[in-house]
């Protein structure tokens, strides 16, 4: 390459890199648009709603939320994966990026690669619920009633691999029908009705309902039990082996959003996620506050994404 060449390409690198400056030092200068991968009503829309009014009046600039249910979060996720990295797409992501890329076959992006990791906002046990109809009043009572009735016992998920479940009905050896909702909320109404033999959703779509006595919490995820059910057992109290894990969620940006953009949402997130009025709408919806800066949150999501995968493989967790 010739001089001049050389001296070419470095001032269009250089400019490059000075607009990118530019535009991170105005950041944000028009509405950000938070992607919620599944619908309103959900765990996920749940805490997105509870951060976004506040992280508006941080950033000093409205935060639309977009909801764009299916294909187990992936639809939405791929949509901030290829969006343009200026930090005005963001992805309000959860557990399912993991388990997905642990799970699935032919997915169109990579969540280890094409997100980046922002700030993580919050974790969540699972609860094992039933309608307050069901004859089932443990897990041991539910365990039997699936046994006894094969054909005619039915379980919700949301999307087509929920570790939680399928875990459950391995170690169970029972042989319920899985039915399949966009979101959690979608599938409450079938629950209670008893459409639904049961189901063991996040914790926040679940507590209303166990609250008003439509629906009976037979035990959650965790390794401890729930502040806001602390009669309700774990699973491991209950029996039922390696349902430790939680539900986790976090913001995320497309790869190669300037670090600067990243770093400053992420602190932004951190400095609300500290408010006492978040603390309480989360503690309603069963949530706890889990701050974590973009650094940390990527480490933890490495760990997530190689545990997942360990877990797939154990229990032979694949998309059917």
């Amino acid at each position: 390459m010739s001089i001049t060449a050389k001296a070419t390409l470095y001032c269009l690198l250089s400019l490059g890199l000075g607009l990118t400056s530019a535009r991170a030092q105005t950041y944000p200068d028009k509405p950000i648009h938070i992607v919620v991968p599944y619908a309103a009503g959900g765990g996920v829309d749940n805490i997105t709603r509870v951060v976004s009014e506040r992280l508006a009046a941080r950033l000093g600039q409205v935060v639309v939320i977009d909801n764009r249910p299916g294909a187990n979060g992936n639809i939405g996720a791929n949509l901030v994966a290829k969006a343009n990295p200026d930090g005005y797409t963001l992805l309000m992501g959860s557990s399912f990026l993991a388990t997905n890329r642990a799970s699935e076959i032919n997915m169109t992006y990579d969540s280890a690669t094409d997100l980046l990791p922002v700030a993580l906002a919050g974790r969540s046990s699972q609860i094992l619920l039933v309608p307050s109809t069901s004859p089932a009043k443990t897990v041991a009572d539910l365990v039997t009633y699936l046994r006894a009735n094969p054909a005619t016992t039915a379980y919700g998920t949301v999307g087509t691999v929920s570790p939680t479940a399928l875990i459950f009905i391995k170690n169970t050896a029972t042989t319920p029908v899985q039915i399949l909702y966009k979101g959690g909320s979608l599938a409450m109404p079938d629950l209670i009705s008893g459409r639904l033999t049961f189901m063991i959703p996040v914790a926040s779509e679940g507590i209303p309902h166990v609250s008003s006595g439509k629906l009976r919490a037979l035990a959650v995820t965790g390794n401890q039990r729930m502040k806001a059910l602390p009669e309700v057992p774990t699973m491991q109290e209950a029996g039922i082996a390696n349902l430790d894990g939680i539900i986790w969620w976090g913001l995320f940006a497309p790869a190669k959003t300037p670090p600067a953009i990243i770093e400053r949402v992420s602190k932004e997130m951190l400095t609300l996620l500290d408010y006492p009025e978040v603390a309480t709408a989360f503690a309603q919806l069963g949530i706890e506050p889990a701050p974590l800066s973009a650094q940390q949150f990527a480490t933890f999501y490495q760990t997530e994404i190689q545990t997942y995968a360990q877990v797939a493989k154990e229990f032979n967790l694949m998309a059917k």
